[in-house]
């Protein structure tokens, strides 16, 4: 199945997602940018998956339009490169977290962000139009192909790319900065697993990190993609060994982050991202934040320990980055993605992330787990039960009905396909929303301030859930 959704294109390569596919959605997108703007720059970017090369040449030939391709490069430099080089848009070649056999598309407006989701909707509905047709039909009619029209220029500036992406991320700190994490000696274990983040030691290096890589060959894939648990349990024993401070662990394009302390322990999005914004509110930046609702209550604390502005938002990066538009705010995210959103950044960036921790780190003078240990105690569960799609309103809506019933506060984000909230008291609440990325699947999240009561209430949710789906077969 071809995942289509306002995060963009994913399919498995060869079966899925082909060339056929990457020609029709280049054209869509192209055809959406020249509504705009007359004769469009476009940015084209990958991860390392062994299909990219070949998907970023087929969206070249296709494309009648001037490109700047930068080749290898985490999400958040392609996204940096459309605003860095004045390009009208951008496409990342990425399947993100997906398994290597995986690949897709974002699409991205001028300032580097995706899409919002009514204009990735117009061009999924563009793509629909011709995705049955022959090629020799939609080159006929569609494609600059069919009217021997040549592309203007191909510039390649991947070179220029790194060297100002990585400038860039190194601005967020000052000399002093510089020289507090030189004299910390802090001893970071990097794991990209051959994808885009193996940058991260270049950029790390500069700023005065000892940083130890392992798997940094690119496009050799030595664990899952998705860096969790699982996956990046062997990092403790490597952390130990060198005597390091943490270890870090990205996905395929660098967005996501993970790290581990010693002991083995994962420390979770929700808390890097609560520990950011303490950072950041604590030197006076503007006291706005923007997360999704299933955001975990960290978050809420430590805004309202700042008296900041907490708005929450439907899930989706694109739906976080337009909240930070709106309201000015200079840091967002989804706390369960591990990467961090830092205006003037329109991504998440696990790079820029663990970056800023390690400051945090060296600023304090103490170790990572001392700093959390000073942090309200939150515990979040995560569950996903199997649905039939045909029955999603009237199961969403049973939902509502339910927890009313209960008179307990709820709320609602992106209306009937969105997030719906409930929450159980102050420090709790219950999360349910279908996936827009994996079909069939709803997702049910349980949050609160005690780790048994966190499984009390996600169990309870469940049984609720389940029932209801029954009722509603």
């Amino acid at each position: 199945m071809l995942v289509e959704s306002f995060s963009g294109i994913r399919g498995i390569f060869g079966e899925t997602l082909t060339e056929e596919v990457a020609e029709k959605y280049a054209y869509c997108y192209v055809s959406f940018l020249r509504k705009k703007y007359k004769a469009p720059v476009i940015v084209i970017g990958t991860d390392t998956r062994p299909s990219s090369e070949l998907l970023k040449n087929t969206l070249i030939e296709a494309i009648n339009t001037d490109i700047i391709d930068i080749g290898i490069a985490p999400t958040a430099a392609v996204e940096f490169a459309v605003r860095n080089f004045k390009a009208n848009g951008g496409i990342i070649i990425t399947a993100s977290h997906n398994e290597p056999y995986w690949n897709g598309f974002k699409f991205l407006n001028k300032d580097g962000s995706i899409l919002k989701e009514k204009d990735m909707d117009k061009i999924i509905e563009e793509y629909q139009k011709v995705k049955n047709m022959s090629l020799d039909d939609f080159f006929a009619k569609y494609s600059y192909k069919g009217k021997k029209i040549k592309i203007k220029k191909i510039i390649r500036k991947h070179d220029e790319l790194i060297k100002a992406y990585s400038d860039f991320i190194l601005k967020f700190l000052d000399k002093q900065d510089i020289q507090k994490i030189k004299n910390s000696k802090i001893k970071v274990i990097l794991d990209p697993n051959g994808g885009t983040g193996i940058i991260a030691k270049y950029i790390l290096e500069k700023a005065g990190v000892e940083a130890i890589g392992i798997n940094m060959n690119c496009s050799i894939f030595n664990r899952k993609v998705e860096p969790d648990e699982d996956s990046l349990f062997y990092l403790g024993n490597i952390i130990r060994e060198n005597n390091a401070d943490i270890g870090a662990g990205f996905d395929c394009d660098a967005d996501r982050l993970q790290m581990m302390l010693p002991n083995n322990q994962l420390v979770s999005g929700h808390y890097l991202l609560a520990l950011i914004a303490n950072e950041m509110f604590r030197q006076g930046k503007k006291k706005v934040i923007v997360t999704n609702d299933a955001t975990s209550g960290i978050v809420k604390k430590v805004a309202e320990k700042h008296k900041a502005k907490l708005i929450e938002v439907e899930v989706g990066e694109t739906n976080v980055i337009e909240g930070m538009k709106k309201h000015k705010a200079v840091i967002g995210g989804e706390g369960s993605s591990g990467g961090v959103i830092i205006e003037p950044s329109k991504c998440r960036d696990g790079i820029l992330t663990l970056l800023i921790v390690i400051k945090i780190i060296a600023d304090k003078k103490a170790k990572l787990k001392e700093i959390l240990n000073d942090y309200p105690q939150y515990y979040t569960s995560a569950k996903k039960i199997e649905f039939k799609q045909e029955n999603h309103d009237k199961i969403k809506e049973s939902l509502e009905k339910y927890y009313s019933g209960k008179n307990k506060k709820t709320a609602k984000t992106g209306g009937i396909k969105g997030g719906f909230k409930v929450y159980i008291d102050n420090n709790s609440f219950v999360w349910f929303r279908a996936s827009k990325t994996e079909p069939n699947i709803f997702r049910i999240i349980a949050d609160s301030d005690k780790k048994e009561k966190t499984e009390k209430l996600l169990k309870e949710a469940a049984e609720v859930f389940n029932n209801i789906k029954i009722n509603n077969q």
